[in-house]
């Protein structure tokens, strides 16, 4: 089953976005010309680890991507210190503090979208140049955006003048063939950066039951890929990270244990949270438990509508036709 959905408005014409039905798991595609976008990528931090958490529906939101997913993978909590539920309770009540993060500061993060969490993102990670984690082996699915656009991938190297970088865990095309993939696996979702002519694609899948998909293995996303005309695609960071955002909504069925408890048990202390932008993350989420991640991207459009379509220049209008409304009623 397939449903496609051209987006409307003007800077939107001509990015697609599509739904498929592989046995029996929902995958959710974006194709976008790549004269037509540019790429924005998560910022490195300002002090401390590499970047911090945000959820893809937030950072889509700050930076205005009309499409966004996540990519490194990354680190955050320590597993050790979290095995069981009681773990996590005694968290809550402020009896642990694993790699002294607060519960405080998870919550603020799961609800308003973006918090103080820093993160440390696995693989090569480059943002406009500059360096934020180099490459030291492993995660060899490089893919790289240079500064004029377009999106090259790697396997196990850095290109020679690299500019927008980030790292997957394997390249599962090249040039149109297959290559070699641990098929096992096919219960976890996964989220997939690839190429097909002359447009950036985006594509993630369900798994693990969630939203009903049973999930699939890298075997089965080759021959899907190839079916829909991509030529390269690197896999990144999938299972409870994957997300899609799609003008505004998140697509696929994300579901994050530690930030679905968190949303309903509140945190000892006062957690101040921006009102405004935890409906905004709720709207964008629509239920849905997003998790918090260290690297995200998005294609923003490199032509904005006229301003005259945006609903502040008709604010701008009304407010001046007031004021010249008042004068004119003073002058008489």
């Amino acid at each position: 089953m397939l449903s496609v959905f051209p987006l409307a408005g003007m800077s939107l014409a001509s990015l697609h976005y599509s739904t498929h039905r592989v046995d029996q798991t929902q995958v959710y595609m974006v194709a976008a010309p790549m004269a037509d976008y540019r790429v924005v990528m998560t910022e490195p931090a300002a002090s401390g680890q590499d970047t911090y958490l945000e959820t893809t529906a937030a950072f889509a939101r700050r930076t205005g991507a009309v499409a966004a997913m996540n990519t490194n993978f990354f680190r955050w909590l320590n597993a050790q210190s979290l095995r069981s539920f009681q773990d996590y309770q005694k968290w809550i009540m402020g009896e642990s503090n694993p790699e002294g993060i607060s519960y405080r500061a998870l919550r603020q993060t799961c609800l308003s979208g973006r918090g103080t969490i820093p993160a440390g993102v696995a693989g090569a990670y480059i943002v406009n140049g500059r360096v934020v984690r180099p490459y030291e082996g492993g995660y060899s699915g490089i893919v790289n955006f240079p500064a004029q656009g377009g999106i090259e991938f790697y396997r196990g190297r850095l290109p020679e003048q690299p500019f927008n970088v980030v790292s997957g865990s394997q390249q599962l095309l090249d040039g149109g063939r297959k290559l070699p993939v641990d098929g096992s696996d096919r219960t976890s979702p996964k989220a997939i950066l690839g190429r097909r002519g002359n447009e950036y694609v985006f594509v993630v899948s369900d798994g693990r039951g969630n939203g009903g998909s049973p999930g699939l293995s890298f075997l089965q996303l080759q021959d899907f890929l190839l079916q829909q005309g991509v030529t390269e695609a690197t896999a990144m960071d999938g299972g409870e990270s994957a997300t899609l955002v799609v003008e505004g909504q998140v697509k696929n069925h994300p579901r994050d244990r530690y930030c679905e408890l968190a949303r309903w048990l509140p945190a000892p202390a006062l957690t101040l949270i921006n009102l405004e932008e935890e409906a905004q993350e709720t709207a964008m989420a629509m239920g849905r438990s997003l998790r918090p991640v260290g690297a995200n991207i998005g294609l923003v459009p490199r032509h904005r509508p006229p301003a005259f379509l945006s609903f502040a220049f008709w604010e701008f209008l009304q407010q001046r036709l007031l004021a010249r409304l008042r004068a004119w009623r003073d002058a008489v």
